[in-house]
């Protein structure tokens, strides 16, 4: 799934190549689910003769200004993506595409650049926001701070995550908390912090929170001015390794450490359980005793355990029925017998 790198690559491709350039046509196909609240043909209309004067990024999500009427706010969903003409060596438009845009130079008017949004598996969203300024309207001010755009300070991001008791997997993957962080950003943001990522939040210490605020800034900040290069990230982490799961060659890491999967918040999740380890936690425990309930705090290891296959033995009929009816079914058999 596209995160907050591989979204500001996308901007900034459409950013350098189609600025000041004006919409001179635009294509589409029927799709009711990519389309957000809206036709696709009306959606084509609005967009037509207008010029792109600026784009924006907040999380996931990527935003095309016009100079006239509303902005394009577009999500990729797990698959989604965009393409250009020129730079395609397949067939044209690409397959699986939703959207194309035709942009005019207006140095050259005759030059066109040719825009194209795909998604193979319809969970990307195309809508069209009215406001000066898109980012503060749905779906966008719905969601967390942005890490790279307005990561707030390390008092209030302390006090955001003790606030909830959920493992700090689940929490980064929460785009109501974190806008942008996805799966393997997330994975890169623990390993770096050398966190669990089923370490219940309000179990971490002062110097755990202001370890994951650093790395949480680390990794995001640079993924995304390395425009989501894996060629070019640090020697030393995580993600280059982490899609290994299932390869027999691939379960330890060059420096030596084991890495490991297991499912968390939802989502497989990577790390290095030599430097993550998942510390004992206190959980409230509620017990009944004369007439009143009494809370008391019992200290005990989360540990997360694979699903084992289990086999059902089915027992005969009679054997489930109870009462007077097993009494007669079993009547029944002595009488036959």
């Amino acid at each position: 799934m596209p995160e907050i790198a591989e979204v500001e690559r996308a901007r900034l491709r459409i950013h350098r190549q189609c600025l000041q350039h004006k919409v001179i046509k635009v294509e589409h196909q029927p799709d009711n689910i990519v389309y957000k609240d809206i036709e696709p043909s009306e959606l084509a209309d609005t967009l037509l003769n207008k010029v792109l004067v600026d784009t924006k990024r907040w999380g996931k999500y990527f935003v095309l200004i016009f100079d006239q009427g509303p902005s394009l706010v577009a999500h990729f969903g797990m698959t989604g993506g965009i393409r250009f003409q020129h730079e395609e060596k397949e067939v044209w438009p690409p397959k699986f595409w939703k959207l194309l845009i035709t942009f005019q130079d207006p140095a050259n008017p005759d030059k066109t650049i040719q825009f194209g949004f795909k998604d193979p598996r319809r969970l990307a969203r195309l809508r069209l926001v009215a406001g000066p300024d898109p980012l503060l309207e749905p779906p966008i001010n719905k969601l967390g701070f942005d890490p790279v755009l307005n990561l707030p300070s390390l008092s209030s991001f302390s006090e955001l995550v003790h606030r909830r008791q959920v493992p700090i997997k689940a929490l980064l993957l929460d785009q109501a908390f974190s806008a942008g962080v996805g799966n393997w950003v997330a994975d890169e943001i623990l390993y770096q912090a050398k966190i669990h990522p089923a370490q219940y939040t309000h179990t971490l210490t002062a110097s755990e929170l202001e370890s994951l605020y650093e790395k949480l800034k680390y990794v995001c900040e640079t993924a995304v001015a390395l425009e989501a290069d894996e060629s070019k990230f640090p020697a030393d982490w995580l993600m280059p390794y982490r899609w290994s799961k299932g390869k027999k060659t691939s379960q330890i890491l060059p420096n030596g450490l084991s890495l490991q999967f297991e499912t968390v918040g939802g989502r497989t999740s990577a790390f290095a359980p030599d430097i993550q380890v998942l510390r004992a936690v206190e959980k409230n425990k509620v017990v009944k005793k004369e007439g009143y309930i009494k809370k008391e705090v019992k200290t005990e290891k989360i540990a997360i355990k694979k699903k084992k296959s289990v086999i059902v033995k089915k027992e005969p009929a009679f054997r489930h029925v109870t009462g007077t009816r097993r009494s007669l079914r079993i009547k029944k058999e002595e009488q036959k017998s």
